[in-house]
């Protein structure tokens, strides 16, 4: 796009830009606040706090736990994923085994 037609554009194409980059920061900002352990962890503790004050019963509180460890896992998961690479899934879910050529 040259500049005469990029400037001619830009009331058009400027809200756009904005509106896109605002759904990005907005994307980005929810991802962060998902992944965040310490935050998962602080929710660990008061739900603990919740059910030791018997404002949750115990079934309640399984439940409630059972879903946070499952995402602590899952961060943790995610967090290992981006330290060490993604390994080698075949189709039936168990990790492929690197092949080798003749020149290795």
């Amino acid at each position: 796009m040259g500049i005469i037609s990029g400037l001619l554009l830009l009331p058009i194409t400027g809200p756009v830009w904005g509106f896109r980059l605002l759904l990005e920061r907005i994307r980005d900002e929810a991802d962060a606040a998902l992944r965040d352990e310490g935050r998962a962890f602080a929710e660990l503790i008061g739900l603990s706090m919740r059910h030791s004050a018997g404002q949750l019963s115990d079934a309640e509180f399984a439940e409630q736990e059972a879903e946070l460890l499952e995402r602590l896992s899952s961060i943790r998961d995610y967090r290992d994923e981006l330290l060490h690479g993604e390994p080698d899934v075949d189709e039936g879910g168990l990790e492929a085994e690197p092949v080798l050529t003749e020149d290795e």
